[in-house]
């Protein structure tokens, strides 16, 4: 009779468990779906102005100031959000908590969307050459702290102890993002169980983190969120031959890799270390960003290197680009983050990473498309330090049919990348 109370109580456990898990997935997914969705239209609405009216290129430098008093009003902190994230996911501690408040950390609040969207809409407005991505993980993760202060809070209303893991809703909400802003929602749940520690998946909260990816895909997807669009191209056949020039090009790009992360902690501790001044450590960089920008305009016409660089992409993966496209864009992106704006590094690396394969391809004799595809994966597995991840957004988002060699690219150029990546305090293997 006891053993059958005990399982009784057991399953009792184990169904709010269950309960609770699928609940905070669910409604972090919604709410990040709809946030996204409205991110990345403002994101895209804001690159239309700017192509509309290119004059705008001019206030690279005051937006670029005016992004660092925003955050000197609103606080330093929220820069570093995603590092506040990462830390306590991977130092989270089901011991000495108060369960009837909440666990996130301070950096990481409603505030931290707004300030995050903001900054991300100077950078696209004015056309500095940034991603969208890092504030729109900032803006789920934000997403996810809302749903477990309710949670907090009808947990002390009730007076009840109850499981609320700040780290399971911050992988959702970092999830949850990733999954909208690349329609990959497999991808999105390997981002937010991988991001804080590539080392290990967190197999624990695969059932929170599923849930919010793939509600937040269907919610963003039915409502027409603004997505990278790939042009049509052939993979690589799965043969010795191609074998072999991956290996030898993920090699290659992994060292890429490396060299892109050293040149954006590079340019921006070089303008710190040398302007003394807070304000001119900010507009040097900013004015060589205009500089650049309008030398592009003087010799091709146009500001293909700024913004977020979509159009780009496609070029690259269709062949209709320069050999040296990759490295005008590095240098750009590195201007732009020394000049402290925000958005994200995600798609510049992947706009680098295929200018580099289109430029590798003639090198190998190999199908330029594939191998653009092939480099713009590979670059983002050795900057983000996340092979698997970038393996299913390569399935999901470029629709890369043949998974050996797109496997083997994400691999191998994350081994040649190094320790160092766009995130900080990832809890990396064995480096």
């Amino acid at each position: 009779m006891r053993e059958s109370c005990r399982d009784s109580d057991m399953f009792r456990i184990n169904h709010q468990y269950w309960i609770g898990q699928v609940s905070r997935g669910l409604f972090t997914g919604l709410l990040t779906g709809l946030a996204i969705t409205l991110y990345s239209f403002l994101i895209f609405t804001a690159g239309q102005i700017n192509a509309m009216y290119p004059f705008l290129i001019l206030f690279i430098p005051a937006a670029a100031l005016l992004t660092q008093q925003l955050y000197k009003r609103f606080g330093e902190k929220f820069r570093a959000s995603t590092v506040s994230a990462i830390d306590d996911i991977n130092n989270h501690r089901r011991m000495h908590k108060n369960w009837a408040q909440s666990q996130v950390p301070e950096s990481i609040s409603p505030a931290l969307a707004a300030l995050a969207a903001a900054g991300a809409l100077l950078t696209h407005l004015t056309g500095a050459s940034g991603g969208k991505e890092g504030a729109g993980v900032q803006v789920g993760l934000a997403c996810s702290s809302v749903i477990e202060k309710a949670e907090a809070f009808a947990n002390s209303r009730l007076k009840r102890e109850h499981d609320n893991r700040s780290d399971y809703y911050l992988m959702c909400g970092a999830g949850a993002a990733f999954s909208s802003l690349f329609a990959s929602p497999v991808a999105g749940v390997l981002f937010g169980t991988q991001l804080a520690s590539p080392r290990a998946t967190r197999l624990d909260a695969y059932l929170p983190c599923m849930t919010a990816s793939f509600t937040s895909y269907l919610v963003s997807s039915s409502l027409g969120c603004h997505i990278l669009t790939i042009p049509d191209y052939s993979p690589l056949p799965l043969e010795p031959a191609s074998m072999f020039k991956v290996v030898l090009f993920a090699l290659l790009t992994g060292l890429y890799a490396r060299l892109f992360c050293f040149a954006l902690r590079s340019f921006r501790s070089f303008f710190q270390k040398h302007i003394k001044n807070s304000s001119l450590a900010i507009a040097a960089p900013a004015l060589l960003l205009l500089a650049s920008s309008l030398a592009v305009f003087y010799f091709t016409g146009s500001f293909r290197y700024n913004g977020l660089g979509g159009s780009l992409l496609e070029q690259l993966i269709l062949g209709q680009a320069n050999n040296i496209d990759d490295l005008i864009k590095l240098v750009m992106v590195a201007l732009t983050y020394a000049a402290g704006f925000v958005g994200g590094e995600v798609v510049p690396l992947m706009i680098v990473g295929a200018g580099f394969g289109m430029s590798m391809s003639f090198v190998f004799n190999a199908p330029l498309s594939a191998f653009a595809v092939l480099g713009s994966i590979g670059m983002l597995s050795g900057g983000t330090n996340l092979p698997l991840v970038c393996f299913a957004l390569g399935l999901e988002l470029y629709s890369y049919s043949e998974p050996a060699l797109l496997f083997l690219m994400c691999c191998l150029s994350f081994i040649a990348s190094g320790k160092n990546g766009i995130y900080s305090h990832q809890n990396l293997p064995y480096r």
